[in-house]
């Protein structure tokens, strides 16, 4: 999958004329202008923009949340207010049916009836206007909610973008940070298994030494591209270090994950990186641990690398368990 830059004209391009057409907004030279460098702007956070940028995303959650609920209870009393007004209206049919049977009576009577009848039709109009009032209301939340919404997507975008690995596409430590303290929450509450797998590519300087750093980063896409098939669209991907790879396996346990890593070996052998028509071999070795009950997700990382550790220095092409 091709990954774009935060910087990518294209993309920042491509991001304001979806927000010029959203807002109804001619493509003119100007508003383009306008719309481009506010995007910019916003996707060159300073050093502090991963926590800001996380605050402003929970503000807007708990924005659109609250305006989503008063979205809804505004849908409710409209609802109402357009029930009550039919049944209003029918009273007031079968009443002035019955002061039509009645014309003949006395004059008290019929004053009643015509005083009801102007009380009756006086709440109805309040009520029509009630409903138009609330429906318009409603009109603008939900026009609110979908201004919210819009700001949410650049906020994602950036999130993304400040969690991606730059060279390879993955999820950096960052990202890594942000995924697995919930990873492990849920899998704790659910009973449910987790495992992490740590794998280093043996002999990766002398990869750099013989072909060159361009090469070695070729390299290190290609490894990233060939775990992406082995894995589940629920997994997650990490460049962990500089040639040390993460994945965060969810529902698996060291079987499973043992499983993974002898498909990812296949897959390499099979599909060899190729630099100038030979064949330049990559091997890994590799660390796996399974979530405890009792421990957290750095505890979790800790035993992997320790088991990646072993692996290393047993020899190459190895995968060690960390103790249940």
């Amino acid at each position: 999958m091709s990954i774009t830059s935060p910087e990518s004209p294209v993309e920042v391009a491509r991001i304001a004329l979806k927000r010029l057409s959203e807002r109804g907004l001619p493509p003119t030279p100007d508003n383009y202008a306008q719309f481009y460098n506010a995007i910019v702007t916003i996707k060159s956070p300073d050093a502090k923009a991963p926590e800001d940028l996380q605050q402003a995303w929970q503000v807007l959650c708990q924005v659109d949340e609250v305006v989503g609920e008063a979205s809804e209870a505004m849908q409710q009393l409209i609802d109402t207010l357009g029930d009550e007004q039919g049944a209003m209206i029918a009273s007031l049919g079968r009443l002035r049916h019955v002061r039509e049977a009645h014309a003949e009576q006395r004059a008290s009577v019929e004053e009643t009836h015509t005083t009801l009848t102007h009380l009756l039709d006086s709440v109805i109009t309040s009520t029509h206007s009630i409903h138009s009032t609330v429906s318009a209301s409603h009109s603008d939340l939900q026009t609110i909610r979908e201004s919210v919404r819009h700001i949410e997507q650049d906020l994602a975008f950036n999130r993304r973008m400040l969690e991606q690995d730059a060279l390879t596409g993955t999820f950096n430590r960052q990202g890594l940070d942000h995924h697995l303290a919930r990873e492990v929450k849920l899998a704790q509450r659910q009973g449910g298994k987790l495992t992490a797998v740590i794998f280093d590519l043996d002999d990766f300087k002398q990869i750099n030494d013989v072909h060159g750093h361009l090469i070695g980063d070729q390299v290190l896409v290609h490894m990233a591209n060939l775990t992406r098939v082995v894995l589940r669209e629920s997994d997650l991907l990490v460049r962990y270090g500089g040639e040390e790879f993460l994945l965060l396996l969810v529902d698996t346990d060291v079987n499973g994950a043992s499983y993974v890593i002898d498909r990812l070996r296949t897959v390499a052998n099979r599909t060899p990186f190729v630099h100038k028509g030979q064949r330049v071999d990559v091997s890994f070795s590799t660390g796996i641990a399974q979530l405890r009950a009792d421990e957290n997700g750095r505890a979790l990382l800790l035993r992997a690398d320790e088991a990646l550790y072993r692996a290393k220095t047993g020899g190459k092409s190895r995968t060690e368990l960390a103790p249940a």
